[in-house]
């Protein structure tokens, strides 16, 4: 008897295999549907991130581009705004007479070779230049304009806050000297020095002259 009511009691007993087979059945739609939904989700957010991937990629396109505009705006302002400065303050526009000087055969007993180059402002402003500087520490430069002398010029330690003005029309004189003894007595042959300024012309920012000569003992 009591086997009996245990039986009753329990639920699964009163089932009948083909229940327990259509629940199982069951269990398995279940699952598969579950994998199918899962892969749908997955699918869906791998379609999500590609879209995503692509609104950054044209997103970053676009702020280059915009960069890039910008940039060129900029440039452009900038350039105006010179140029319209340039008119109301006039435009310098320097000419060097003779920018090469061949000294021949120099000898080192003879000492210092010196030349002077004509630096003229052919332009409406004033020719500013604020910078000079040389390609040897064998050759120097001064700067002369009008009753002015500039310090004396070399390759290194130069004075950084100098600068000079030619006014339009007139000429300024750049005396440069080299020393062919300078680097002693088995330096000797074809020479090749070079002086460098920095100047406010627009068209001729850095600009140079040059001296050679065949130095001898």
């Amino acid at each position: 008897m009591e086997e009996d009511k245990e039986q009753k009691e329990c639920p699964l007993c009163e089932v009948s295999e083909e229940t327990l087979q259509r629940l199982k059945d069951n269990e398995n739609k279940i699952t598969k549907k579950e994998k199918y939904f899962l892969k749908k989700e997955r699918k869906e957010k791998e379609h999500f991130n590609k879209i995503h991937r692509k609104k950054i990629k044209k997103i970053i396109g676009i702020s280059f581009l915009a960069l890039i505009a910008g940039f060129i705006i900029f440039s452009l302002a900038n350039y105006i705004f010179k140029e319209k400065q340039d008119s109301n303050q006039g435009i310098s526009r320097i000419e060097i007479i003779s920018d090469e000087y061949d000294a021949g055969t120099v000898s080192m007993a003879d000492g210092l070779v010196k030349h002077t180059y004509e630096i003229k402002n052919n332009g409406t402003g004033d020719l500013k230049i604020d910078k000079i500087w040389t390609s040897c520490m064998c050759t120097s430069a001064v700067l002369k304009v009008g009753d002015k002398t500039s310090p004396k010029f070399g390759m290194h330690n130069n004075p950084v806050l100098w600068s000079e003005k030619i006014a339009p029309g007139e000429t300024g004189y750049l005396e440069v000297s080299f020393d062919p003894a300078f680097h002693g007595p088995e330096a000797t042959g074809y020479i090749n020095r070079t002086v460098y300024l920095s100047t406010n012309d627009s068209q001729n920012k850095k600009i140079e002259v040059k001296l050679i000569a065949n130095v001898t003992p």
